[in-house]
């Protein structure tokens, strides 16, 4: 691949962006990790290199999703073979951004990418580590809080509760360590705050992890801040949301417990091709 430029970069982004299917938030993202390659020099001309080849993976996986969303004779084996060269992808590039000892801010730049490879490829624990690098290491945004703190929670429901199927819903089994777990997601969240408008993004999330965990009144005050300053529709479209990346997933993501209770049908892969044709918003945090 020929060395990428900076306007290279950013035409790839410009098509990202023309995927429902690519979140708000994913995009917002990838454009904060762009700003770590703007600079001069083989480091910097590295990491476009490598964020460039991350943005290809992403819209060669995006456009099949259309493709496939779009196709009534869509097959099991279509579904499979768009995800799988997918995971390809990002395995070859997180080996390549594996090296450390980059100078600042490429240094940033590249631990950002690497969390963002190893959230598509579910490894939670690995973003986690990657993030906090990152903040470490002098990494300041709000997006890049939101996303320690989206992902210490994920890591919590993954790692502390467990699948009913008699109830359909997701159960804690210690709640201890959940709580624990939950409030260093909140204080990550609580570290992104600015004063400024995405403010209302992590109130928002600061609630819904609280009443997760079971402090409804700390929960209910973070609500309440999030909804003044989101305003009454919006803040209505986040809370018939909040479910999904909660501890009561709704019925939308049947297709994604079933997928992990057995073989796919093709029924299911029906299922996942209409899931794709929906509209994202920030609090998705990607696909």
């Amino acid at each position: 691949m020929a060395p990428a430029e900076h306007e290279d970069i950013y035409k790839r982004l410009d098509t990202l962006a023309r995927y429902d299917t690519v979140s708000s938030f994913a995009q917002a993202f990838y454009e904060l990790i762009a700003e770590y390659a703007l600079g001069e020099g083989l480091q910097a001309q590295w990491l476009r290199n490598r964020l460039a080849e991350y943005l290809d993976i992403e819209a060669r996986y995006h456009r099949a999703l259309a493709a496939l969303s779009s196709n009534q004779a869509t097959s099991l084996g279509d579904l499979r073979s768009a995800t799988e060269k997918r995971e390809i992808g990002l395995q070859a590039l997180v080996e390549q951004l594996g090296k450390p000892a980059l100078v600042p801010p490429t240094e940033g730049g590249r631990l950002l990418l690497s969390a963002e490879c190893y959230y598509q490829l579910g490894l939670t624990d690995r973003v986690v580590a990657r993030l906090e690098c990152a903040i470490e290491g002098g990494a300041k945004h709000p997006l890049i809080q939101f996303a320690l703190g989206y992902n210490r929670y994920l890591m919590a429901v993954q790692a502390f509760t467990a699948y009913c199927a008699t109830s359909g819903t997701r159960q804690i089994i210690d709640e201890a360590r959940f709580r624990a777990a939950c409030l260093r997601a909140v204080g990550a969240f609580q570290e992104g705050l600015t004063g400024e408008e995405f403010d209302s993004q992590l109130y928002w999330w600061i609630g819904t992890v609280l009443e997760a965990a079971g402090f409804s009144e700390a929960a209910a005050a973070s609500f309440e801040k999030a909804n003044e300053m989101m305003g009454e529709e919006e803040a209505a479209q986040e809370s018939g949301e909040d479910s999904r990346f909660g501890l009561d997933f709704g019925a939308d993501y049947e297709y994604e417990r079933q997928e992990r209770g057995g073989p796919i049908t093709e029924d299911e892969v029906q299922e996942a091709a209409r899931l794709l044709q929906r509209n994202y918003r920030a609090s998705d945090l990607r696909e």
